[in-house]
């Protein structure tokens, strides 16, 4: 189906500077694309219809010029083309965005409430304005429940001490966690799989629809999941109890892809990090995904130390 735009030529006076400098805000505030100079875009509906319409309204009440079209196709552009210019566009919103995130990771934090309502506020304005699901929001959207999960007060930074894990009671539970797994998550429930219970089924839900009898794992304030700078799987790894340097080595590479934070430098994580990407994009199944996953991560434990 071919979809319909609003396209916006705007002309404005050259001074005052400050017109152009409050066009631009708020035509960016909107989503809108540049397809040509001082021509705009933004995806036909009555929402941008009306916010387009008040927009060519400010600026000619500012001695500016403004002509609101819609148009079924643009001549020299395929739709697909013209869909990623908004891609892009987000993509590039999206990738700073978790960057700040990020940040918070880093150095003092006197006001960090503050800084991850903002954030969160950001990131709501982002998903109102990206029309054609921008690739690069998942990425964000993982990098804040990673970094909201990490800086959350779970119960055993609360002054509580963890005790041992009892293996044998783990044997034969349902863990859960969020959909979508990525890197800490897949590598958690390999972990789980391979070295700690080799029956135990896995379920995704969102946190608040998690099963009572499940055991919740990489889910803010879980008992598996980030502790103090440790990941979900250095987590499960140092309460386990196992002993094996080919999986330390395993955390410090999904410490680094999950978390980015350098305090590993291991090459691998970046390898990881791209292939899981690429599985999730191909493979819309959140089972089949963590099938092909832990497959991956056989083959890492088979061969991380050997010499190339």
């Amino acid at each position: 189906m071919l979809q319909a735009w609003l396209l916006l030529l705007v002309s404005l006076p050259p001074r005052p500077s400050s017109l152009r400098v409050r066009a631009w805000r708020r035509l960016r505030a909107l989503g809108a694309v540049p397809v040509k100079s001082s021509a705009y875009l933004l995806p036909f509906s009555a929402d941008c219809y009306e916010q387009f319409q008040w927009l060519a309204q400010e600026i000619q009440k500012d001695g500016g010029e403004a002509t609101l079209l819609k148009v079924d196709r643009i001549e020299n552009m395929k739709q697909a083309n013209v869909i990623r210019l908004f891609q892009e566009a987000r993509n590039a919103d999206y990738a700073a965005l978790a960057e700040r995130y990020r940040r918070l990771l880093k150095g003092r934090r006197p006001r960090l409430a503050d800084e991850l309502g903002r954030l969160s506020r950001e990131m709501d304005r982002l998903t109102d304005i990206d029309f054609f699901d921008a690739p690069a929001k998942r990425e964000a959207q993982r990098t804040r429940e990673t970094v909201e999960m990490r800086l959350a007060p779970p119960r055993e930074r609360q002054g509580q001490p963890a005790a041992p894990l009892d293996l044998g009671a783990l044997k034969g539970r349902r863990w859960a966690t969020r959909p979508r797994p990525h890197v800490d998550r897949i590598a958690s429930a390999w972990l789980i799989k391979r070295f700690i219970d080799p029956d135990a089924e896995f379920r995704f839900a969102p946190a608040e629809e998690i099963p009572a009898d499940a055991i919740p794992f990489d889910v803010a304030g879980a008992e598996f999941g980030h502790q103090g700078d440790d990941c979900t799987f250095e987590t499960l790894l140092r309460r386990s109890g196992l002993h094996d340097r080919k999986l330390a080595a395993i955390a410090e590479i999904v410490h680094e892809a999950d978390l980015r934070d350098q305090k590993y430098l291991r090459d691998e994580a970046r390898g990881i990090d791209l292939a899981l990407r690429g599985l999730l994009a191909a493979i819309k199944d959140d089972h089949e995904a963590l099938a092909y996953g832990m497959t991956l991560f056989d083959g890492l434990y088979a061969t991380i130390g050997e010499k190339p």
